[in-house]
């Protein structure tokens, strides 16, 4: 199922997203390579790292998008996103945190940065066409473990649990398609960015350029009239 969203785990929720911003596969976001790129793989390592051996700096599907520079694994993201947009905003905090397994300041920044993403995002007709469109949301039960179980798939698994009793009366195509636009829009800015990034990185350097010229002709003109003084 390429073009649906998985939510019971981290690498589960990174893996969709990336198959939802990179159509045509992996795009620096600093420099737009799209081949000398590799995803690290370290135990330290962040799910879904990469590195691009062209500008010699790491990324992930993340950058450009609210969900940046969180600490906030991206399940809990997606799964409160969901919850967010299937209850209308009217899950508290509170609720919101026990869900997660969160504290309620982490649920409270979460809900927060979501409904200004989207508040922003709704205004921008732009489309992405960098992204394909995600048509299913894959709500099953918690698949079988794998042998021998990753280091913290247990938290994953009751986090899950926890999520899929919360949406019981509430999760249907109507909410998963809600949470589908709600998502496209959220990782929009996302593609906006490693659609211009060659394009802004050039027009940096053309400016850096002209700028070292002028300073050359204004030094050089300094200089002449210093040896005219003398």
């Amino acid at each position: 199922m390429p073009n649906a969203v998985r939510l019971h785990d981290e690498k589960a929720a990174v893996f969709s997203l990336e198959k939802l911003v990179w159509r045509n596969g992996p795009l620096c976001p600093h420099c737009g390579e799209a081949t000398r790129l590799g995803r690290l793989s370290g135990q330290s390592t962040p799910v879904g790292a990469w590195k691009c051996y062209a500008c010699r700096k790491p990324f992930t599907v993340r950058h450009g998008t609210i969900f940046q520079n969180s600490h906030v694994p991206m399940h809990v993201w997606l799964q409160g996103l969901y919850l967010l947009i299937a209850t209308e905003h009217h899950v508290s905090s509170q609720k919101l945190g026990q869900i997660l397994g969160v504290s309620v300041r982490t649920a409270w920044h979460l809900k927060t940065k979501i409904i200004a993403g989207l508040a922003v995002t709704e205004d921008a007709v732009e489309p992405c066409g960098g992204a394909q469109r995600i048509t299913r949301v894959v709500r099953d039960p918690v698949p079988d473990e794998p042998t021998p179980p990753q280091p913290g798939q247990a938290v994953f698994k009751a986090r899950y649990q926890r999520f899929l009793k919360a949406i019981e009366d509430l999760a249907d195509p109507r909410s998963d398609a809600l949470f589908l636009e709600a998502l496209h829009l959220l990782v929009r800015p996302s593609c906006r960015i490693y659609r211009s990034a060659r394009r802004a990185e050039r027009a940096a350097d053309q400016l850096q350029l002209s700028l070292f010229d002028e300073g050359d002709r204004q030094m050089g003109g300094c200089r002449s009239v210093a040896r005219d003084e003398k």
